[in-house]
């Protein structure tokens, strides 16, 4: 049984309102998922929020069928929790997942930044140097959602770098599943984060393999220690 973490009670007001409101899009059942992927990731969908299609549909200004479809879609991959005769809700946060996602972290992770210090491209580098840029500015402007994406982006980039599909894959599916876990973790700890990720990034360049390995088993070691834990 899941263990509901820190901010995974059943809000008492629906948030739909502050989630960004689509424009055009030609595939608007998958627009709406990744916006609506996006709030639950970044919690502005709350773990426990219930969600009714005629609320999401009136939001975005459409019809209820691309959003059935939307919704359907984020159920499959497990955002999403359908209750019978209860609705559907945002997934809760739990001790459970948090291990699991940091058990598989360990085992690709480090892994991945070897490899990508010995395959990483010109490309690779450029956005990498970006990302760090852009998360501490992210952090003196205390931007929590544009934090969060860049933090993920960075550690998808290393994952790009390896080339290496199904790993590649898999890694981007632990960012997203981590993402929800850091949302209101103090500002100082950001900071440290992106001096970590600096320090990899060198590391990466350097071709030094060994070192960025190394440089990845730390910062796990304090990623893990800073997730939101369950209130005592």
């Amino acid at each position: 049984m899941e263990t509901p973490l820190a901010g995974t009670e059943e809000a008492p007001r629906s948030n739909l309102h502050r989630v960004p409101k689509t424009g055009h899009a030609q595939n608007l059942p998958g627009h709406v998922q990744q916006m609506l992927l996006e709030a639950i990731l970044t919690r502005v969908l709350m773990p426990g929020e219930r969600l009714l299609i005629d609320e999401i549909a009136a939001h975005f200004g459409i019809s209820k069928i691309p959003v059935r479809e939307a919704v359907k879609a984020l159920v499959t991959s497990g955002w999403l929790e359908s209750m019978p005769r209860r609705g559907t809700y945002v997934r809760t946060l739990s001790e459970q997942e948090l291990r699991e996602v940091f058990e598989m972290r360990r085992m690709l992770e480090p892994y991945a930044a070897r490899k990508a210090a010995e395959r990483r491209t010109p490309e690779h580098l450029a956005e990498l140097r970006e990302l760090i840029t852009e998360g501490v500015d992210s952090i003196r402007r205390r931007d929590i959602v544009s934090n969060s994406r860049i933090n993920s982006r960075f550690h998808s980039v290393i994952a790009e770098a390896v080339g290496n599909r199904i790993i590649c894959e898999s890694l981007k599916d632990l960012q997203s599943r981590i993402r929800r876990y850091y949302v209101e973790i103090d500002w100082k700890i950001r900071r440290d984060s992106f001096a970590e990720h600096k320090r990899i990034f060198e590391a990466i360049r350097d071709r030094d393999a060994d070192r960025a390995e190394k440089l990845t088993n730390e910062h796990l070691d304090h990623a893990e220690s800073f997730a939101e834990r369950p209130r005592k």
